[in-house]
């Protein structure tokens, strides 16, 4: 003890480099095992790398340049496909203005309808829309997806007419907000459809016609070569009932699509003698019964900017 006391120093110097030497053990210990740690995460990064080197396309400059370049082809691609789904115009008008925009719409549409000689519902069809005439005051959340349905709808039948179909029966569209009373004739159960990842917004509607099939044709051909995005998803055809006029008296036999009878001569007419070269000529008459069809039809119209409003359509 006495020796402690005469080298207290040098004995607690000594206790301080033993616990430095530990302490420093320590930390050679620890970051070794980090170290090993490293080392084996780093050999397979090497492995992974590796096996990306050898696979077959490699990912060398030429396949990485071929690979942006495919990139761009796909993007140009979606921008020409886009051309097809543009939005149809509608005007953006609120309240009184939309209740003008669409007294005129209506009133066009029965004049188109009428130059086609093309039969409408009733002599007041709303074109869906008979609620919004006589309301006088419509919500905020009404807008801008009433103006851009009637725009669609007009867009619609403006095709239907111009195809000559012989009667409108129905257009269905979705309902847009709570306060519009639920119509089985004016709203079906579909709803809009909103993409946010591809910026598509797709409103679907119901159309139900009276035609023949040179009509349908003419319409479906119409609906394919349109840059609105008008796609038909499903038709159901079927015979029209035998009134197809509801102001016809009940029997009335539905209208028959004309078609010029076929005149083809009897062989041997021209050997015949005077006598008989006087008779008149015998003839085949061939005459189509086409019958009238009742065409239902769902189209989707698909756009590449949604609408704005607080209901996605």
């Amino acid at each position: 003890m006495g020796w402690v006391k005469r080298n207290l120093f040098l004995v607690i110097g000594g206790l301080l480099a033993i616990a430095l030497l530990g302490l420093g053990g320590f930390y050679f210990w620890t970051n070794r095992q980090k170290n090993k740690q490293i080392e084996t995460q780093l050999e397979e990064n090497k492995a992974d790398l590796t096996r990306l080197v050898n696979q077959a396309p490699t990912p060398n400059a030429t396949n990485i340049a071929r690979a942006k370049q495919e990139v761009q082809t796909a993007r140009t691609a979606v921008e020409q496909a886009k051309l097809f789904f543009s939005p149809i115009p509608f005007q953006p008008v609120t309240g009184q203005a939309f209740k003008s925009l669409l007294d005129q719409t209506i009133f066009d549409l029965h004049r188109k309808s009428e130059v086609a000689s093309v039969a409408l519902p009733s002599k007041d069809y709303a074109f869906t829309f008979a609620h919004q005439k006589t309301q006088l005051q419509f919500p905020a959340e009404a807008f801008p997806a009433l103006p851009q349905q009637l725009a669609e709808i007009r867009e619609i039948c403006g095709i239907l007419f111009d195809a000559r179909v012989n009667r409108l029966i129905t257009i269905r569209r979705s309902r847009l907000y709570a306060d519009e009373p639920l119509s089985q004739v004016d709203h079906h159960e579909l709803q809009p459809e909103v993409n946010e990842a591809v910026g598509m917004a797709i409103n679907p509607y119901e159309v139900t016609v009276h035609a023949f099939t040179p009509e349908l044709a003419t319409a479906l051909q119409s609906f394919y070569k349109s840059t609105n995005g008008l796609v038909v998803k499903s038709v159901q055809v079927e015979v029209a009932p035998t009134t197809a006029d509801p102001n016809q008296p009940p029997g009335t036999p539905p209208p028959v699509a004309p078609v010029p009878p076929v005149t083809r001569s009897i062989p041997g007419a021209a050997r015949v003698g005077a006598a008989a070269a006087a008779k008149p000529q015998e003839t085949i008459k061939t005459v189509l019964n086409e019958r009238l069809l009742k065409i239902t039809m769902t189209i989707d119209v698909m756009r590449t900017r949604p609408a704005s409003s607080g209901k996605k359509t």
